[in-house]
């Protein structure tokens, strides 16, 4: 993965965004998102660019809140909604698979204008009072499940191949919801379970007798970053400064994908999706501080060759802030006709009126049959 270096977006950025940010951006008087519910890191961030966008702009963020991945995609899906700040169900819907694996959705053509990439992970930790240091500790121990949160699962699935283990190698613990699965290690049902390292759930258990140590995943370990990607190629190596236990003088190496992503279906209006995606870059400085996490959308926190394509709309705004290149490009390209094969085999097996467990299978061979570039 690269990114943009931090000092070289600096000049970039201070060199091109005096004369870009004078030109008017045409945003509608409303705009539209579907975000997390009340309470989540996405909602507030979601808020606090609302805020930027009234105050700077005189617009207006509409927020439609949704409960689940379903609920926040269906609004954009529809046209209810232009935008959504969604979460790894980006990936899922852009793969029919989980929930999109359904003879209503298979894969989506979705496109993203930005990513929120902060200084914290996501992964899996445990309470340090379990003994478990390593993800190898994790065999025959407690660890949370979540029903209903594919992203959850998959992600505990993905860290536990990193060290060559599997869910039928430790000892699974359901939950109804994610702040339960914290409880169960509060209360010493569980040792272990996934999170963001910024959650409050996590600072409670860090200041509780259990204690909290979050698993490190080494970068420098191929094979097992080559296991953990075979089964989530969107969580990445990253290294968190803040959270619980964890500081700038502590960091810890660990997992993280962005949370949230700011997507638009491929065929939404290129010049509306340029203006967001202007909007949000131009508004960083006012609401960057506004909500934990909101600093992630720096320009150089975006991740170029990620496994979802950039809307065609945002790459103009990349481009005169000097950060897109041939590369990129090229890579966005890449994955854009990836997008094009699978709707293609979507629409084959869909032809077989294929459902349900044929469906399942038959979709997973097809799949494989159509790699991410660059994993040939």
């Amino acid at each position: 993965m690269y990114r943009i270096t931090g000092f070289f977006a600096a000049f970039l950025i201070v060199g091109s965004a005096a004369s870009y940010a004078q030109d008017t951006i045409e945003l509608p008087d409303v705009v539209t998102w579907s975000a997390y519910g009340t309470g989540s890191t996405g909602n507030a961030q979601a808020v606090a660019i609302g805020s930027a966008l009234q105050n700077e702009l005189d617009k207006t963020l509409r927020i439609l809140p949704g409960k689940n991945d379903v609920s926040r995609m269906v609004p954009l899906r529809d046209g209810r909604v232009m935008f959504s700040a969604a979460g790894i169900a980006t990936f899922y819907a852009q793969e029919g698979i989980e929930e999109f694996n359904d003879p209503e959705w298979g894969p989506q053509r979705v496109r993203v204008l930005l990513t929120s990439n902060p200084a914290h992970n996501q992964g899996v930790a445990a309470t340090a009072e379990s003994g478990i240091e390593t993800v190898a500790d994790l065999e025959g121990r407690r660890v949370a499940a979540v029903v209903g949160s594919p992203a959850i699962n998959n992600g505990i699935e993905a860290v536990l191949a990193f060290a060559g283990l599997s869910w039928d190698d430790v000892e699974r613990v359901d939950f109804p919801g994610y702040s339960a699965s914290w409880e169960g290690m509060l209360n010493g049902q569980v040792d272990a379970a996934w999170g963001a390292t910024t959650i409050s759930s996590a600072f409670q258990l860090e200041s509780s007798p259990r204690g909290i140590r979050w698993l490190t995943l080494p970068p420098d370990d191929t094979e097992g970053w080559k296991r953990l990607q075979s089964v989530a190629p969107h969580i990445v190596p990253h290294q968190a400064t803040i959270g619980a236990g964890i500081s700038e003088d502590n960091p810890q190496q660990g997992t993280n994908y962005p949370y949230p992503i700011l997507i638009a279906y491929a065929q939404q209006d290129p010049a509306l999706v340029e203006a967001m995606t202007r909007a949000m870059v131009d508004l960083y400085p006012t609401y960057s501080d506004a909500s934990p996490g909101a600093d992630g959308w720096a320009l150089e926190n975006q991740i170029l060759d990620w496994i979802v394509p950039f809307h065609e709309g945002a790459i103009p705004v990349l481009e005169a802030q000097g950060v897109w290149s041939p590369e990129a490009q090229a890579h966005n390209d890449a994955l854009v006709e990836r997008q094009d094969r699978l709707a293609e085999a979507w629409e084959g097996l869909m032809a077989q009126d294929l459902s349900g467990g044929a469906l399942v299978e038959a979709w997973a061979t097809a799949r494989a049959d159509i790699p991410m570039p660059g994993s040939e």
